[in-house]
């Protein structure tokens, strides 16, 4: 699995904003800073949760060791039994939630011993003791790509926004899904088209090893309008681009690929990608407008609408794999190309 390079999210939680202060023990049941120190931290069941041991693939990265530069947000020290294929870490995304476990015999190691690193992107930090597990939740200030660096002696733990891992973030939006179909017309429904293409930008992306790129949704499932802000909010992404297909309920005939773009100075670069679109699959050009009102997922938000579904021929074609293909194949190259020149 490659280390958060292609991320799929479908929910995302509240982030609650806390300052932290330094990570001191002291007794047992005590607050230290923002770490409450409990008896026992009972594992939530989160369908969208990541409970992984060290030494098995996962989306977290495990290397050995702790390079030049790196930030260490929060650095655990392990007794000198604790063998790495041991460790477990848990991450929740839509609780903004990494959880650690450690085995350990004794009960005040963590009392005795304090943690280390600059808090960087720790909110909250919670503690807890119980079976011969040392457990230690961690909440973050926003999203976050966590890296476990091990030694024989700590285990740190760095995070990085995916901007700084990546140099871009691009947001795909399927939109619909699950009992929302959207538009839909001789057996073809929106949400499978959306999908489909989301699916192919982000196969261009992980063939050509690029992060960054993330979609709403994965599969065929409905996406909730809180959790879609707050995704957007999450990540900041440089651009962000919403997949439709249009519907004429007045005439079977109307086809063609068009745009709304929310900035104006965005409308020339992006009219580029639907002539791009319209050329390579034959369909008209209906061109590129302007809407002030199409702020979502900030500066660059672009809305696609791929066809019209009530065309039947157009319909049929907009459904084929092969369309889902090609036209994200296009998109990711656009993608690429506007963030080296700057859309």
């Amino acid at each position: 699995m490659k280390e958060n390079r292609l991320l799929v999210i479908t929910s995302i939680a509240t982030v609650i904003f806390m300052p932290v202060m330094l990570f001191i023990f002291s007794q047992n049941k005590a607050l230290a800073g923002n770490m409450l120190l409990e008896d026992a931290i009972v594992l939530s069941d989160e369908t969208d949760a990541v409970d992984t041991t060290l030494n098995v693939e996962s989306n977290i990265k495990v290397v050995e060791g702790v390079g030049e530069g790196v930030d260490v947000s929060i650095g655990i020290p392990l007794g000198y039994d604790v063998e790495a294929d041991s460790i477990t870490v848990h991450e929740d995304k839509a609780e903004s939630l990494i959880r650690i476990s450690i085995p350990s015999d004794d009960k005040d190691f963590y009392y005795r011993n304090q943690l280390t690193g600059s808090q960087t992107g720790i909110s909250s930090l919670t503690y807890g003791y119980a079976d011969g597990i040392a457990g230690f939740d961690i909440k973050t200030d926003g999203y976050y790509i966590p890296t476990v660096h091990l030694t024989s002696k700590e285990l740190s733990l760095e995070l990085k926004r995916p901007k700084e891992l990546y140099g871009q973030v691009f947001l795909i939006d399927a939109t619909h899904g699950g009992d929302d179909t959207g538009n839909c017309a001789y057996g073809v429904t929106e949400k499978d088209v959306n999908l489909g293409i989301a699916k192919a930008i982000a196969s261009r992306a992980e063939a050509s090893n690029e992060g960054g790129f993330y979609l709403t949704r994965g599969s065929d499932e409905e996406i909730a309008e809180e959790d879609r802000l707050k995704l957007t909010e999450l990540l900041k992404p440089e651009i962000y681009i919403a997949l439709h297909v249009n519907a004429d309920g007045d005439t079977r005939v109307t086809n063609g690929i068009s745009a709304v773009v929310g900035n104006p100075d965005d409308e020339k670069t992006v009219a580029k990608l639907v002539s791009v679109i319209a050329g390579e699959t034959g369909q008209k050009d209906l061109g590129v407008k302007t809407d002030p009102s199409v702020t979502y997922g900030g500066e660059h938000c672009v809305i696609i609408y791929t066809g019209y579904v009530t065309n039947k021929a157009e319909a049929l074609m907009i459904q084929d794999p092969q369309y889902a293909s090609k036209v994200g194949g296009i998109i990711y190259a656009w993608l690429m190309h506007e963030e080296k020149e700057g859309i």
